[in-house]
């Protein structure tokens, strides 16, 4: 339970250091340096203490099923915004950040946040639920909740995004599901920044 609670404390910490580089507390160098530093032990510890459990499923598989994923992700996220005004508080925060903050930092947060995220609802939480249709539900749950939904848009949208996230793991790993959590953020990032 201790694991959890650093890690989930370690997602706060990503966006603190961000928050203090607008604030003008540290420098851009600073900033690098920490979130490279925050990567660095969070793959430390998956690799030293095996926080993330590979399943002999077969890279075919993996592949297979990331692909699913993406493409499940990008057709869900398209319909329901045909449907509904999506933009959380969260998206529209990260919109603003993203247009005050070098490229490289806002591509260090990503990726320090999709995995962390991973780390925390699809292995650590994952393994203290028993049954899949409750490690679904409860991960995707707790997900959704994390990225601030106003509105049944972004609901459905998180809902979606976290379903297919616990899908992904259930059926290959946690190193599945962060791969299509960091391609699903990689996408976000490439159609509003680039």
């Amino acid at each position: 339970m201790i694991r959890i609670v650093v890690f989930y404390l370690a997602i706060q910490l990503n966006g603190l250091l961000v928050s203090l580089y607008l604030q003008y507390y540290m420098s851009i160098k600073v900033l690098v340096l920490l979130q490279l530093v925050l990567l660095s032990v969070t793959c430390l510890e998956i690799v030293r203490h095996k926080t993330v459990q590979f399943k002999i499923v077969g890279i075919q598989n993996c592949l297979s099923w990331l692909l699913l994923g993406f493409v499940s992700m990008v057709a869900l996220a398209v319909f329901i915004s045909f449907l509904f005004p999506v933009q959380t508080r969260n998206q529209a925060v990260l919109v603003q950040v993203g247009k005050l903050v070098p490229h490289v930092i806002f591509l260090l947060f990503l990726v320090n946040a999709s995995v962390l995220e991973e780390i925390v609802y699809r292995q650590f939480l994952w393994e203290k639920l028993i049954f899949p249709f409750v490690q679904i539900g409860v991960t995707s749950f707790l997900f959704v909740l994390s990225h601030g939904p106003n509105q049944l848009g972004s609901w459905l949208m998180y809902s979606c995004l976290g379903l297919t996230l616990a899908a992904v793991r259930l059926k290959t790993d946690c190193m599945t599901a962060i791969a299509l959590h960091l391609l699903w953020n990689s996408l976000a990032y490439g159609l509003t920044f680039l």
